[in-house]
């Protein structure tokens, strides 16, 4: 992995992977639940966060799909998770969670990373990282979390056998991909992909299997975290202000369940 010039803002140090791997190291494998050169055996635990009891619902609101709440959601990459009203994890509360990432520590752990879909900064990744030229410059900075070694990662939707940027394999069915800088900014600057088909995040959140679980199995009134697939757009928006999103798809969530 090699990092853009670090550059100090307001106290914080930031650098951007070329590769947009800001989460795993040489310990870890991207967003497949896999360690290296091996698949490890399926995730299990009583609340079924990684094999469902039950089947997600074919019901769509738009292009959205319910994928199960607390103990029956379904957990894989791809899946944007919702947080409850009674979330107050300041990073959690008001959120929606996009998980690109499932892998294993170095004790062969199972972890879960992902990014806060709807928490921008007051920066462009431009003014964080100036070696991120052209249009993509403009674009904001997320704030995906509060882990992380004050790296950033692109997520985008040019990617694939036919996409313009050469990035990793699409993460999950979710029609985003991860990585690609140098891609991704010449891409842009031809016109071959719109600078809002990108996004940057600065950091991201990590799970173990049970803090997950003990995440879902969190109810108040019949209020609990909902999975969801969403569309990359979606995903990809950088208009949203603080808990934009998520606003939404609690609206979405409710119309599921009538």
């Amino acid at each position: 992995m090699i990092p853009f010039p670090c550059v100090a803002l307001l106290g914080i140090f930031f650098s951007l992977a070329w590769d947009g791997v800001a989460a795993f190291t040489s310990r870890y494998l991207s967003h497949p639940s896999a360690s290296l050169g091996a698949r490890p055996p399926p995730c299990h635990h009583s609340g079924s966060l990684f094999t469902s009891r039950r089947m997600a619902s074919d019901e769509n609101v738009g292009r959205i799909r319910y994928l199960g709440s607390g103990e029956d959601a379904i957990v894989r990459p791809g899946v944007v998770l919702v947080a409850p009203n009674h979330e107050y994890d300041h990073f959690l509360m008001r959120s929606a969670v996009f998980v690109y990432a499932i892998g294993l520590d170095e004790n062969d752990g199972t972890i879960i990373r992902g990014v806060v879909i709807d928490h921008p900064t007051a920066f462009t990744i431009g003014e964080m990282s100036p070696d991120v030229m052209g249009s993509l410059a403009d674009n904001q900075l997320f704030r995906g979390g509060y882990d992380g070694s004050d790296t950033a990662m692109l997520l985008h939707s040019g990617g694939g056998s036919d996409g313009p940027v050469k990035s990793r394999e699409m993460i999950g069915v979710s029609g985003i991909y991860e990585g690609g800088i140098v891609s991704a900014m010449e891409s842009a600057d031809a016109g071959a992909i719109e600078s809002d088909a990108c996004k940057f995040f600065f950091n991201y959140m990590q799970f173990t299997e049970k803090e997950l679980a003990d995440m879902f199995a969190g109810t108040e009134d019949g209020d609990e975290w909902v999975s969801l697939e969403i569309p990359p757009e979606d995903v990809l928006d950088s208009g949203y202000e603080r808990g934009q999103l998520w606003s939404k798809l609690r609206n979405n969530i409710r119309e599921f369940r009538k």
